[in-house]
Formats: C-alpha cells, structure tokens, sequence
C-alpha cells in the first residue's frame, strides 16, 4: 500500500470551504415535503411498522436493481449541493434524471406523472441551471413485466425556480429555527400513511394552509421517449433479481462486526436528553459541502461488482473515497495512517475492492485545528492487490452471519479501544479484557 499527500485536491477544498455557505443542508426532498421534514428533525425516531420495513426492504433491492440498469447510462447517485440546498440525483446522463417506481403500469401519456415528480425535476433543473430534465418511472415486476415510460420535460423559467426553491428553503430554516411548524404548508401525507401522524408525534391537523407553487406553470413542454423506453425496458429486464437479504449492508458493518451485531439485536436504551437544533454546521457537514459543491457530476456512485455489502460505493472525481472527521490532536502523516487510523484503511480497502479499484481517497477532517489550512487532509491511497480486502470481507461476513445464527459473538473481532468508552453495548457486550481488543 502507498500513501501519500495530494496537496493539490486539498487545496481545492480549502478554497470551497472558505467559500461555503455555514449552513445545515436542506435537501429537494424536504423542500417537497417541508412538514415532515421539519419532524424528522424535531420528532423522537419513528420506528416503520413491520409491513412497511418490509415494503421499504423490497423498495431498496429494487433501487438497487434499477441502479445496475441505468449505470451505462450515465452518473448514478450524483450529489450536487448549491448554496444551502443538497441534491441527491438518480442519474445525470444528458440531463438530470428522477426515477420513479410503482406497484402499476404508467399510461404512455405524461396525465400519469404527479405535480410533486415535475416539482422535483424542476429543483434539479434549477440547480443545474439545465432547462430539461427527465422522469423515468419503472413498474416494479410484481405488475408485471417491467415497463418503463419516459418523458422529457422543458421548464420557462429557471430563475423563477430558483427563487421558489429560496422561498420554500427560507420557510423551512424558519420553522426549523424556531421550533414550531405551523407556518408551513399543509402535509401532503396527512391521512395517507404518515408515520409521524401515526406516531402521535406531530401537531398537524389537516386544517392548514396549502402550499403555493409556480412550478407546474413553469413547464413547457412534456414529450414522451419511445426511443428511450425500450431500450430501458430491456436493460430493467436483463438485471438479475439478485437477493440482498442476508447480505450486509453496510461497509462499516465490515469495520466493526461486532458492534454491528449488537445493533442487530435492538436499539440501546434511548438517552434522555432534548431534541437537536438546526444550528450551525460541523466540520463534517462543512466538508460534505465543500465535496459536493463541485461540478455536477463529480460526487457520484462508482460502479460496483455487487459481491460486497448493499452500500453504494460513493466515488469524488471518479475513484472510491472515504470522508470521516477526527478529534486527534495531530495530522497523520501518510506513513502512519495504517497505524493511527486502521479503521479507514480497511474500509476504503472494502470500498475499492467492491468497486474494482486499486485507487482510492481519505478525506480527513481535523476538529481541533485552530484553521482551514491545518484543518484538511487529501490522502491518496494506492493498493498493490484488492483481494486480501475482498478476503477479509468475506471472512467477517461469514463470521456475523455465524454470530446471528447462534445468537452468540464471541467468534466476532472486538471493536478498537477507543470506542469502549462511550459504546451503549459495553455492558452487554463485555468485551472487556483491552488485550483482546483489535485496532482494526
């Protein structure tokens, strides 16, 4: 393994977070639903009923499914954020791309797309400053064979947009700067399903004001894309079903297998302490930004092989990446990063082998920096051979699966010490003896 300082890409970052907004992000998915978004936020976590985790498990592979489809199309997953506001876009081939599932077939003409799919094409559009985008929507195969309809759809206006999507953001960092939600809009998901309502959680009544919009009059134009259509339908097709259950999902599942365990088995007791604010970003958040401030296009999925966890492998300027902020009181220089930080070479280590890469990038975030300038780290990271990382995934997820078989995890590697201090497992963990405890 190589490592060394790319001076050069955190010197970019620097100038991006000299230039950063000092905002929380707000995302295009909460400007659509602004009532639930501000209680996701301002709400105890609401646990899904089991019919709808398991409707939200088969949403996921068939995500994923649709993810390997459109791959060859263009950028999967393409994170853009744009002042205080984030995106989180399906595919950028040559405009912006929403898919959209369903349980039933769409009729060939655009009667069928939703107000709230043009508004989420709209903010794209804005954001990008592109004036077409697309809507992709994909019948899940239990209607049937899978079809797909496309429609290209041409907005007016950008700037107008643009200020809807500054009007909508502004009312959303009021609400959420105050504590209180009733000066926005009424929640489209009220009396449909919505988990907050159902928790009791909420003060919504139904009886609000609705939200005002420009944004379906700014459309025009919605053409269909027959040539798209069968093309996409038979990539949808050719995909294997694959099945993701039992798999792991995430790459730090890998990392820290034996914490991951014990999550498995039911959240720790909860903590007693007050709902978080919306204040002002952390390190991390402002790196986040300075990340996806780039161009379009530039943080993205990286195509995977899809042996190793459900997670996507996240890519900046086309190779893996990891992103983590540190409290260390010093810089690691690039020959000591195996040593002080063993967590994230293994989990880059995963991150390539998934994607087939021998290259990759660490981001490092310093919290205790007195500047910007000592504040960032760009490592680039080079290994000679992915398959010891594609060895030791296996091995751990072979471990884990055996851990939960036999409801026992003594055959699973401790966690690092560092993390025994504020763990909410440790008593029923035990893990104890610090002689027994891996770095790694």
């Amino acid at each position: 393994m190589r490592v060394r300082e790319d001076s050069e890409l955190a010197s970019e970052l620097r100038s991006r977070l000299a230039h950063g907004s000092g905002r929380r992000a707000i995302s295009v998915t909460d400007l659509l639903g602004p009532r639930p978004a501000f209680w996701r936020r301002h709400a105890p976590p609401v646990p899904p009923e089991p019919a709808r985790r398991e409707a939200m498990e088969r949403g996921r592979a068939w995500h994923l499914r649709l993810e390997a489809a459109f791959s060859r199309e263009g950028q999967t997953e393409v994170r853009i954020r744009r002042g205080g506001v984030s995106a989180r876009i399906d595919l950028l081939s040559d405009v912006p791309v929403e898919i959209k599932t369903g349980a039933s077939p769409l009729g060939p003409d655009p009667s069928g797309l939703r107000p709230e799919w043009l508004e989420q094409v709209a903010m794209y559009c804005a954001l990008l400053r592109r004036p077409t985008g697309r809507c992709v929507y994909v019948a899940r195969p239990e209607a049937g064979p899978a079809g797909v309809r496309a429609f290209d759809i041409g907005f007016r206006d950008l700037d107008r947009l643009s200020s809807e999507i500054a009007d909508r953001e502004g009312a959303l960092r009021d609400a959420l700067g105050a504590g209180r939600s009733d000066g926005l809009p009424r929640c489209s998901w009220f009396g449909r399903g919505c988990e907050f309502q159902a928790a009791g959680v909420c003060d919504c009544t139904g009886a609000e004001a609705p939200g005002t919009t420009g944004i379906p009059s700014d459309v025009a134009s919605i053409t269909a894309r027959p040539d798209l259509e069968s093309r996409w339908s038979e990539a949808v097709a050719a995909v294997p079903a694959g099945a993701v259950s039992g798999k792991v999902a995430r790459f730090r599942d890998l990392v820290y297998p034996r914490r991951t365990y014990f999550e498995s088995l039911g959240p720790p007791e909860p903590e007693t302490r007050p709902a978080p604010g919306f204040g002002p970003p952390d390190l991390y958040d402002r790196l986040v930004e300075a990340l996806e401030s780039g161009p379009a296009g530039e943080v993205a999925d990286v195509a995977a092989n899809g042996e190793g966890p459900e997670e996507e492998v996240v890519g900046w300027k086309g190779r893996p990446f990891l992103l983590r902020s540190s409290r260390a009181w010093s810089r690691a220089k690039p020959e000591e990063i195996g040593r002080r930080f063993p967590q994230y070479v293994l989990e880059l280590g995963f991150r390539c082998a998934a994607a087939g890469r021998s290259d990759g990038a660490i981001v490092v975030g310093y919290e205790r920096a007195e500047s910007d300038r000592d504040r960032l780290q760009v490592l680039d990271v080079r290994f000679d051979s992915t398959e010891p990382w594609r060895a030791i995934w296996g091995d751990r997820a072979s471990a884990l699966a055996a851990a939960r078989a036999s409801s026992s995890p003594a055959g699973l590697p401790a966690c690092p010490e560092w993390m025994y201090a504020t763990c909410p497992y440790r008593g029923a963990c035990a893990c104890g003896d610090p002689e027994t405890r891996s770095q790694r």
